[in-house]
């Protein structure tokens, strides 16, 4: 989901084309769990957390990241279900 996000979303023909938008977006970590990490995305109200693997970050980030760390990255915003979020990760960029 993280790094071919871009690929797999324009795939998708089940998506309007304002679902499938990239946008700049503020993230905050949540919790971390062993390998994992939750980000919350403001705004969005999804029922379920979105958990990824921390080795599917970058080493900087990783290196920096923490329960409550925002950084910004591009993300569908217009998704209406969690199944239907992409994170491009690779568009991070540092504050």
């Amino acid at each position: 989901m993280l790094s071919q996000s871009k690929i797999s979303l324009e795939k998708r023909v089940d998506l309007s084309e304002s679902q499938k938008k990239m946008w700049r977006t503020l993230i905050r970590v949540g919790i971390l769990k062993k390998d994992q990490i939750e980000f919350i995305i403001p705004g969005k109200s999804f029922n379920k957390k979105l958990y990824f693997n921390l080795r599917e970050l970058p080493e900087d980030l990783r290196k920096r990241t923490h329960p409550g760390y925002r950084f910004h990255c591009q993300v569908n915003y217009g998704a209406e279900k969690k199944e239907d979020l992409y994170i491009n990760i690779d568009s991070y960029e540092l504050d």
